[in-house]
């Protein structure tokens, strides 16, 4: 956008003129004002200079003096902004021609568009909070959006906000918050920006702008317009294709494995489509009844698992192990000692009961004088096993351990 396309649009002589309206009416009703704030500064000068005085007398009590630190910083906060009034008072009309740069206006709609065009998401979000106010969001996917028509001016924002509030009145908005809503917007975490370059100290301005929930407090309610949509909900996969799937499993008799295959979808997608169809239309019936269940497993027979698999579980092996070195599953090997046990009138032994009687065998090699390498090709394990369960068996007598190493063979 140029300045002439700018200018001929239909929405920018509007907001000019409004804008110029409302600074005219501002300055009309202000007059005599400036005289009021010269004679305020000098209040507040001779107050400073008395919290002054009072503060050098070293018997002050502390309360007192930490009372009169934050009167004196209110003050000068509140000196500074009278400062800036009678600075803009004097410079009226260079900053009424300022406010209303139509240069201003195109470079920063120019600049909306190349951020949003660009993968700068914190940039992106920084440009969109000088437009938006704030989003709504419901439980039913309705939305609404408040929008400042003073986005593409926010130096105008900042001057209306101001001179819009009662310097003599000071009004507590948060309690007039708490009082209409339920809960109060939160202040937002200062977007990082860049503060390197010539943009810098503007983007940290904007930033800080950005961050605070009530930026667009003071403004009157003709300057926001607001937008209401409702989000569309995202249909799945099976919700669409649910007729296509159900028709042609009616069609060709297609099992849900053959559907799947077919339409390039998981089995579960298919039967979702299938009974959202149903559901959907109460009249429709699934005609196709073929037989359930695929091939089944070989059988195993647990009495020749049960007494091999049986004394290498005792010595540690774990039942994932054992079922890769039978063939067969850690279930099956979990009915095949159930079983073996169960010949000797012996029920299986928890993990615990059995590691603990793994400790104690190692023990009772280690005792006999047998080496850590020894013990553990007796036991047919890793020598790191066979300390684990050596550990545990001085630990349950409340020793420490000695090192094996020593008795290592060739040592």
């Amino acid at each position: 956008m140029n300045i002439d396309s700018l200018i001929n649009s239909k929405w920018y002589p509007v907001i000019q003129h409004e804008i110029q309206q409302e600074l005219d009416q501002m300055f009309k009703d202000d007059s005599g004002r400036e005289d009021s704030l010269l004679h305020e500064l000098e209040r507040i000068s001779s107050q400073k200079k008395g919290w002054i005085i009072s503060l050098s007398d070293p018997n002050l009590p502390q309360s007192i003096r930490d009372e009169i630190h934050m009167d004196y910083q209110r003050a000068e906060s509140r000196e500074g902004d009278i400062q800036i009034q009678i600075e803009r008072r004097q410079k009226r009309e260079e900053y009424m021609a300022e406010l209303l740069n139509p240069d201003l206006v195109v470079e920063s709609l120019n600049r909306l568009d190349e951020v949003l065009a660009g993968e700068n998401a914190t940039r992106g979000n920084l440009e969109l909070s000088l437009h938006i106010d704030r989003i709504e969001c419901f439980r039913d996917g309705h939305v609404k959006m408040k929008m400042c028509r003073l986005g593409s001016l926010p130096q105008c924002v900042e001057f209306m906000k101001y001179n819009s509030i009662d310097s003599e009145v000071v009004v507590d908005s948060d309690a007039i918050d708490r009082q209409e809503h339920q809960a109060t917007p939160r202040r937002r975490a200062k977007l990082r920006v860049e503060s390197i370059g010539p943009e810098g100290k503007e983007l940290n301005t904007a930033a800080a702008f950005a961050a605070d929930p009530e930026r667009f407090s003071g403004l009157g309610p003709e300057w926001f317009e607001e937008i209401e949509f409702d989000v569309p909900h995202e249909k799945h996969w099976y919700q669409i294709y649910a007729s296509e799937v159900f028709h042609r499993r009616q069609e060709a008799k297609l099992s849900y494995a053959k559907l799947a295959e077919e339409f390039g979808v998981t089995k579960p997608t298919v039967r979702a489509a299938l009974e959202y169809y149903l559901e959907t239309q109460p009249e429709a019936k699934d005609n196709v009844k073929l037989q359930c269940g695929g091939k089944r497993p070989p059988k195993f027979d647990l009495s020749k698992i049960g007494p091999e698999a049986r004394p290498l579980w005792e010595s540690g092996w774990s039942k994932l192990k054992l079922a890769g070195e039978f063939g067969c599953s850690p279930p099956t090997i979990d009915k095949a000692l159930e079983w073996s046990y169960a010949q000797d009138g012996l029920s299986m032994p928890t993990k615990e009961e059995l590691q603990k009687a793994i400790s104690i065998k190692s023990r009772k090699l280690h005792n006999e004088g047998n080496s850590l390498e020894e013990i553990s090709e007796i036991m047919d394990c890793s020598d790191v096993t066979v300390r684990r369960y050596l550990k545990m068996s001085f630990e349950a007598e409340g020793k420490t351990m000695p090192d094996l190493r020593r008795k290592s063979s060739g040592a």
